[in-house]
């Protein structure tokens, strides 16, 4: 007898296209972890109107279909950053890195100074912090301050590695996790940070990222407790790094002989660059396996929620061309498996909730919080193509929620008096490199919500509903910031 199908049994993954609605050529495929799918083909039909004179219907006929459906996932480190990019129509503007792909290549040796790498070497310019990881003696996986590089090496200071006798193996890594200034470079003005010697340019940093301050020790932090933390930059110049949203009682700290660590991640914005892709979905309880594939997959709507004491989870919903079954797979198709991170809870792992620029402590704490990415893409439907010949773009809206107990009047304040603010949450591990997320809506306003009143032995609360809109100077609705590593 054959097998049922059971859930347990579907394998999703997917792979980007070039062209929309076209599956590429040689897929490899990478496994998508999920909760659940609805991804279907959808076909509509229609009731032959002919008339006959045995009152019989001459025939139901294909003629279209609307492929596309929502996928349900867990959020938890690099296993969304594709999503995120699709949703925002955006490109993650990423921190140098080298990871070695075939064995002892693209690192090839490590002394006690010195990475010799294959190319790429150049991008890591001096004052930035490298992370090491994935390297065979434990002690090596660790951040040093680059000295100085060319095209093929990345020195660091004497002695900061253990020479490696053996290949560098697959997986091995060096990414910039931040930078550092000399000792007394790295100066807390009133505005944010200045220099002497350190060319702020040089680092790859923008305008609305955010930035942590302040390393592990003593000798990596300034003095002043209140100038160590989470800055927001507004603007990058040679000396001189701006920041409009700065650690309560920001003051100024010269850093005297202090080496100030400055922790720096990769940069996600909306923009308008439309991706498709090609789901495979295996049915593997079938003998032959059974293969479904969904093209021209293009993200409409992306959905964050954050409930008290949950899983934070996140879906997405898809606009795309067709579907089709058949026994054999998509010829050379490989696969890659998805990331293995661990997922991430709303409780230990939510290290800040700001809103108004401020971290929210009480006593309006934050009981949920939901955010809606919508590009309000439409079919473009025609003659002669069962499927879409492509999606159009519509306006990029994000609206959410946020939930509050109703501690004081602000919140609701905010509401009546349509004030403009934002809203942001950190959200990462405190384990291992403490990867770890930022997402900024720096600029919305609240559409609704009062207080809640219901019967007896209960909190009032308010839940508001917001429209997050472009923020005037950084010219942006969301930004997601990606930190690989982050001191203890």
């Amino acid at each position: 007898m054959a097998e049922l199908q059971t859930t347990n049994r579907v394998t999703l993954s997917k792979v980007r296209e070039s062209t929309f609605g076209v599956i590429p050529t040689s897929p490899a495929f990478t496994t998508r972890r999920q909760t659940s799918s609805g991804l279907a083909a959808n076909p509509k039909t229609v009731v032959s109107n002919e008339i006959r004179s045995d009152r019989q219907v001459r025939d139901l006929i294909l003629v279209s279909q609307e492929a596309g459906g929502d996928i349900g996932g867990e959020l938890a480190f690099n296993v969304a950053d594709d999503d995120f990019e699709e949703a925002l129509q955006g490109t993650w503007s990423n921190n140098p890195s080298i990871t070695v792909v075939t064995s002892d290549t693209e690192i090839s040796d490590l002394t006690t100074t010195t990475l010799t790498v294959a190319a790429g070497g150049a991008a890591f310019v001096a004052g930035m912090l490298g992370l090491l990881s994935g390297f065979p003696t434990a002690g090596n996986n660790k951040v040093g301050r680059v000295a100085s590089s060319t095209g093929t090496t990345i020195v660091f200071p004497s002695s900061t590695f253990t020479a490696e006798s053996g290949p560098i193996p697959v997986g091995a890594s060096v990414r910039v996790v931040g930078f550092a200034g000399a000792s007394g470079d790295l100066v807390a003005a009133a505005s944010g940070l200045t220099s002497t010697t350190l060319d702020f340019t040089t680092l790859g940093l923008a305008a609305g990222e955010w930035v942590r301050i302040g390393g592990a020790s003593a000798g990596s932090q300034f003095a002043t407790a209140a100038c160590n933390g989470w800055c927001r930059v507004s603007a990058v110049a040679a000396h001189a790094l701006t920041f409009d949203v700065k650690p309560t009682g920001w003051t100024t700290d010269t850093g005297a002989g202090k080496t100030v660590e400055v922790y720096t991640g990769d940069f996600l914005v909306n923009a308008s660059t439309k991706r498709s892709s090609t789901f495979e979905r295996q049915y593997l309880d079938h003998s032959p396996v059974t293969y479904e594939y969904l093209t021209g997959q293009t993200p409409d709507q992306m959905k964050i929620t954050l409930a008290t004491q949950a899983i934070a989870t996140f879906s997405m919903t898809y606009m795309g061309k067709n579907g089709e079954v058949q026994q054999s797979r998509v010829s050379g198709a490989t696969d890659i498996p998805a990331p293995s991170t661990d997922v991430l809870n709303t409780s230990s792992n939510v290290s800040r909730v700001g809103f108004g620029g401020v971290e929210v402590t009480g006593p309006n704490y934050v009981m949920s919080a939901e955010v809606n990415i919508n590009n309000n893409l439409r079919r473009q439907n025609a003659i002669g193509s069962t499927g879409a010949v492509g999606t159009g773009n519509g306006e990029f809206s994000v609206t959410g929620t946020l939930d509050t107990y109703f501690g004081d009047p602000s919140i609701y304040q905010a509401v009546i008096n349509n004030t403009a603010t934002s809203f942001d949450f950190r959200i990462g591990r405190a384990d291992g490199n403490r990867s770890t997320y930022v997402f900024d809506l720096p600029q919305i306003k609240l559409s609704g919500g009062s207080p809640e009143v219901g019967g007896k032995n209960q909190d009032v609360t308010i839940k508001g509903g917001f429209q997050a809109y472009r923020h005037p100077t950084l010219g942006y609705t969301i930004s997601i910031g990606r930190f690989w590593y982050l001191p203890n």
